[in-house]
């Protein structure tokens, strides 16, 4: 998405379309975990992240997808009470599906306006779903309400610079916005420490994929229902010229290995205090 800066410096953030998102990743639910490349790796991550917890624990994977991650959730805590929420109902019938997986509760959805009363979760789990949020302090705020005092927060998103490569190449053939814009990971920080959890880990890590052309990267964002664009204006573009153009045009990134495609991935590890201050 796309963050405007006012007069003031103030970000405005452009309202997400939720239902075009949850659409385009229903369309994706059958071919999602085969493309999910970069999607695996990050949430391979994420996972070192993830406190020891005692038997009976509640856990809850958020933006679950296709289950991919809270079948590795299951496996890790066999004795938890493990729910998925999503927005998209495509990827939570895929995952509903799953014959390990239906012990878990499943529910549909947002990230924002988290349908679960307070102190329920020991954990919460979020790999690669907070990017396309309207706001990521709502998103901690729902997730500290939602957290038992000492509970944690396991997540990655993604900050400003990822697919810079592909942006570039894209003003080659227009000045359309192709590419989705996120929030600085210095202004994430900010939100983070204004939330009331404390950080044990909140970083940024570029993760990079190659490709054997454009093609195969466009191909493999529209497998992932990824290739949403916030705030488009304009219609999608297709056809022999345009590919031919955005070639050309990311030819400079090009390396032995391939056209690549950089990521600025931000990891993070918060905890609900065991006592939250009165002003709170």
């Amino acid at each position: 998405m796309t963050y405007m800066p006012t007069l003031t410096g103030e970000v405005i953030t452009p309202r997400v379309d939720k239902r075009q998102v949850a659409e385009s990743f229903s369309k994706a639910a059958g071919t999602y975990d085969s493309a999910a490349t970069l999607q695996q790796i990050v949430a391979a991550r994420v996972r070192l992240g993830l406190p020891d917890l005692d038997e009976g624990a509640s856990i809850l994977d958020m933006g679950c997808g296709t289950g991919f991650e809270t079948r590795a959730l299951v496996q890790r805590f066999p004795t938890a009470d493990v729910a998925g929420l999503d927005i998209s109902e495509g990827m939570l019938a895929y995952a509903q599906n799953q014959p390990d997986l239906k012990n878990c509760q499943w529910l549909s959805g947002d990230i924002e306006e988290l349908p679960f009363h307070e102190n329920r979760f020991d954990l919460v789990f979020s790999s690669l779903a907070v990017q396309w949020c309207d706001c990521f302090s709502e998103v901690l705020e729902q997730v500290k309400r939602v957290l038992k005092p000492g509970g944690r927060f396991v997540f990655s998103t993604l900050a400003a610079g990822s697919l810079h490569e592909l942006q570039q190449a894209w003003l080659s053939v227009d000045s359309s916005p192709h590419v989705n814009q996120y929030e600085s990971h210095t202004l994430q920080k900010q939100r983070v420490n204004a939330s009331g959890l404390k950080v044990d880990t909140f970083c940024q890590q570029t993760e990079t994929l190659y490709y054997p052309s454009v093609l195969h990267l466009l191909r493999e964002m529209k497998a992932l229902g990824a290739n949403t664009v916030i705030n488009s204006q304009g219609k999608g573009l297709s056809g022999r010229s345009v590919l031919k153009t955005l070639t050309k045009g990311y030819e400079s990134y090009k390396t032995e290995k391939g056209f690549p495609a950089s990521y600025q991935v931000v990891y993070g590890v918060l905890c609900k205090p065991d006592q939250i201050s009165q002003s709170e």
